[in-house]
């Protein structure tokens, strides 16, 4: 499953998602505020960090395998599962 890690960013993406969830619930329920009160110059690293990670993407976006593969010669697992096909054999 993580072999090549293509499924590890999407897992920590979504523990991301599932902590700031949670977060933002208990904050609902309870009526507290988060409020950040760290060091300014930390919230303009990351926004740069992330815009430049967005930018590099955007241009890198081209190159690389893509993906799926489509040398690998592979279906995808929900394609194996739901749609079996007898004469294929790639099953």
């Amino acid at each position: 499953m993580f072999g090549d890690r293509d499924n590890l960013i999407g897992l920590l993406f979504l523990a991301l998602c599932a902590v700031v969830a949670g977060a933002l619930i208990w904050e609902i329920v309870t009526g507290n505020r988060f409020r950040y009160s760290g060091p300014t110059w930390l919230v303009w690293v990351l926004a740069i960090i992330v815009i430049g990670g967005s930018i590099y993407g955007l241009i890198r976006g081209g190159a690389g395998r893509s993906w799926p593969n489509p040398q690998a010669g592979r279906r995808p697992w929900w394609r194996r599962l739901f749609q079996r096909d007898s004469d294929d054999p790639r099953i």
